[in-house]
């Protein structure tokens, strides 16, 4: 798959990686984290996420340095496709299981959730400064 300015490719394989490679054939970087081949890659639009499908049943997405995100399971056999929405808020993923599931990859929505669900924490953890407890001010149900 082409990154959205075409300076990196990212290629999936056997072996269980993401491989990026820039335009000149060199290896940029190897995404380990599949317990089985890669079929299918993509580069959200706008190029800071890579999503990868695998005989192992899982989606994982990926940000540029190679960091995982998060592991998308639901499939129950290999996922042979995966692609982003325009807008990059949604996934389509299809699997030899014959589906296709959508997901919701919208940060935004996550960000809330996220500081949703942490709040009690950042708001009564003693041993946390006062700049780590206002973490999430603004965001979520804080706002």
């Amino acid at each position: 798959a082409f990154s959205p300015d075409g300076n990196t490719i990212a290629s999936g394989s056997g072996d269980r990686t993401v491989k990026l490679w820039n335009m000149q054939g060199q290896e940029i970087q190897t995404l380990k984290g599949h317990d089985n081949g890669v079929t299918s890659v993509a580069f959200s639009p706008d190029g800071n996420t890579i999503a990868s499908g695998s005989y192992d049943s899982t989606v994982k997405l990926w940000n540029m340095q190679g960091q995982e995100i998060q592991t998308l399971k639901g499939h129950g056999s290999a996922v042979r496709s995966v692609a982003f929405s325009p807008d990059g808020k949604t996934i389509a993923t299809a699997s030899t299981d014959n589906t296709v599931k959508l997901w919701n990859w919208d940060l935004d929505d996550l960000l809330v959730r996220g500081c949703d669900w942490v709040q009690d924490y950042l708001k009564y953890n003693a041993s946390l400064s006062e700049e780590d407890r206002r973490l999430c001010d603004g965001i979520g149900s804080r706002k």
